[in-house]
């Protein structure tokens, strides 16, 4: 079965969605996104998951969405969680709190940080007793190669080992939340050391 040029065209930010993040600089499917998001929201709201569009922010995403416990069935969920470490949840809670602050000084368009940066972000937390820095910033590598695939970082081509901070982590780091883990990640720090 061949599809019409309106369903491919439907398809291109569906599809972008289901694997993640899209965002603005995609223009094309943005675009298409934009085009077809009441058809896109009522696709998406067949298989329980919600269309979130942040059209000031430049991204949209999905969501599972919310079920009340009243509701009959064992609706599967689509959209995995992820259970994350210590150290990529400090990295992202951390990079939450850079642009909080960097939205605060009202600058630039886009935060964009240098590899060296998040080594000095994340130095702080770094276990005293561990002394091998070549180590932790291989680690920090990872977690930063991690961070990329979930979407919250973007490398920038033209300017190696420089990253954009995407704001989708304000719709996964709320404001409101921030604190809380920031918190939360220091108590379990603290525990740590013990």
């Amino acid at each position: 079965m061949n599809a019409s040029p309106e369903q491919e065209e439907f398809g291109i930010p569906a599809v972008y969605l289901l694997k993640g993040i899209l965002y603005r600089h995609q223009e094309d499917a943005w675009n298409l996104l934009l085009r077809y998001r009441g058809r896109l929201q009522e696709y998406f709201a067949i298989l329980g998951l919600e269309l979130l569009v942040e059209e000031g922010e430049g991204y949209a995403y999905l969501r599972q969405r919310p079920r009340d416990d009243e509701e009959e069935g064992d609706f599967p969920r689509l959209m995995s969680r992820r259970r994350l470490s210590y150290p990529i949840t400090l990295l992202i809670v951390l990079l939450r709190k850079r642009l909080l602050e960097f939205e605060a000084e009202g600058s630039e368009a886009r935060l964009v940080l240098s590899h060296s940066d998040i080594i000095e972000m994340m130095r702080i937390y770094w276990d005293e007793l561990d002394t091998n820095e070549r180590k932790r910033e291989d680690q920090l590598q990872l977690h930063i190669k991690k961070i990329i695939t979930y979407g919250f970082l973007r490398p920038l081509k033209e300017e190696k080992g420089r990253y954009e901070v995407n704001r989708i982590l304000k719709a996964y780091v709320p404001i409101e939340k921030l604190n809380e883990i920031l918190e939360q990640l220091k108590t379990y720090a603290e525990e740590r050391a013990e």
